[in-house]
């Protein structure tokens, strides 16, 4: 026996030098749970109506004297998880690129999903809005995203340049998803921060955040104007900007795991965005501008809510009608001008479905500008799903749980069904969804 005593002692070394190097090399690993910045009381989900635990990890090099960036990631959802990387890996990853990160785990809740989901999307940006969520820790509100399991982050992927400014966008996406995804794009309706914490909480603007929960790419982008914002799109530039976004994302998207269709979402001063990309999709005027020429800048499907879309019918009363004609001149002698600004003006053909929706408070320029857009659009035979939000919470993006399902529905038609399934007869029916009045289309939303 005393002969293989050497030999043993080898193995013996052997094995703790390969037990030590592994746990060298997982270290980041291993240790992410284990690395809390401080304790944190949990924090109450309106969606699940208990406490979750917060697990709160620090970033590499952490220093306390800067705002962190920070991602909220959501583990154990009721949907399913499209991006197949580990939640260990990425969490990793996010850590060495110098995130905060918060764990936050459903635990498989059935609720934890569009269109409950974005109860708990809005309350955690309010929140932080106020000051409630991880008072002690220092985050920087402009750069705080909230990405679900297995998905990753793109940030500042420039889609447009401008003298002295670089238009960007800012990408969460399933990493090496199990089947190809579509994607969701939206304008910012924060000129100075496309993802400003404290736009979004105001807005409720929760439609990104729970259409990546659904496992879509999503993806916000700056708005085409700079700021400050003075309520003037410049057109034709406008849209030379958003078509390039367009085709940034899909060329982008090839190497991300996408399927190459896109929706378009706005909101405020970007629903004219959205609607613009599909009124201007195909005029020549409005191409060659921009990178990645010769990919499509075509969208599958738009989702307008409260916003303006036209100029040449304004009310009366309407408060901005001085600075137009201070921009544009007088309506009257310069019709044409004020024609050439609005997103509305350029739609003159049946184009594909969209789905719209606006607050029932909200205010009279804006219902009636939604009332315009819905009569040029059955005057032109375009199919259409309309929702009036019956919350009466003036200037807000939904999140009445029916129409998020209706939104997560219209998307999951446009972004996964095979190409020319929109192509329906003009036929307006009025229906309901659970107990909400809605005007759609029979064969379009079931």
């Amino acid at each position: 026996m005393t002969a293989f005593l050497p030999a043993q002692g080898k193995v013996r070394k052997f094995q703790c030098f390969l037990a030590a190097w592994f746990c060298a090399l997982t270290f980041p690993v291993c240790g992410q749970a284990k690395s809390p910045v401080s304790k944190h009381a949990p924090w109450p989900s309106p969606t699940v109506g208990k406490a979750i635990n917060l697990t709160v990890l620090e970033p590499g090099g952490f220093r306390g004297d800067k705002p962190l960036p920070m991602i909220i990631y959501l583990e154990n959802l009721a949907a399913p998880r499209v991006g197949t990387d580990s939640d260990r890996f990425i969490i990793r990853d996010f850590r060495a690129e110098g995130y905060l990160v918060v764990i936050l785990d459903y635990a498989l809740n059935p609720r934890a999903r569009v269109p409950f989901l974005n109860r708990d999307l809005y309350q955690l940006r309010n929140d932080l809005f106020h000051g409630r969520f991880l008072p002690r820790c220092k985050i920087d509100p402009a750069h705080i995203f909230i990405v679900p399991s297995g998905d990753r982050l793109l940030r500042d992927l420039v889609f447009y340049r401008d003298p002295g400014r670089a238009l960007g966008m800012d990408i969460i996406y399933p990493s090496h998803p199990s089947k190809p995804v579509g994607a969701v794009l939206e304008f910012s309706c924060d000129n100075a921060n496309r993802m400003g914490n404290a736009s979004l909480a105001i807005c409720s603007d929760t439609v990104l955040e729970g259409e990546a929960a659904e496992g879509f790419a999503v993806a916000m982008a700056d708005h085409p104007v700079a700021p400050p914002y003075k309520g003037l799109d410049p057109m034709p530039q406008c849209a030379w900007k958003i078509k390039a976004a367009v085709r940034t994302l899909r060329a982008e998207g090839a190497g991300l795991g996408c399927n190459g269709k896109i929706a378009a979402v706005g909101f405020s001063r970007g629903s004219g965005m959205a609607l613009m990309l599909v009124s201007t999709e195909g005029l020549k005027p409005f191409q060659r501008h921009g990178g990645n020429q010769g990919i499509s800048a075509a969208v599958q499907g738009a989702v307008i809510m409260s916003g303006r879309f036209t100029y040449l019918h304004l009310l009366p009363a309407d408060p901005m009608l001085p600075r137009y004609t201070k921009a544009w001149g007088d309506r009257a002698a310069h019709l044409e001008a004020w024609r050439r600004e609005g997103a509305l003006d350029y739609l003159t053909h049946a184009t594909l479905p969209l789905l719209l929706t606006i607050n029932c408070a909200e205010g009279p320029d804006a219902l009636h500008q939604m009332a315009v857009l819905r009569r040029r659009l059955a005057e032109l035979g375009d199919d259409e799903i309309f929702m009036l939000d019956p919350q009466p919470r003036g200037h807000k993006v939904p999140l009445e749980p029916d129409i998020l399902a209706a939104m997560n529905r219209y998307l999951e038609r446009c972004l996964n069904s095979s190409p020319g399934r929109a192509g329906y007869a003009f036929r307006c029916c009025r229906n309901s969804v659970g107990d909400m009045p809605v005007w759609r289309r029979k064969k379009w939303l079931k």
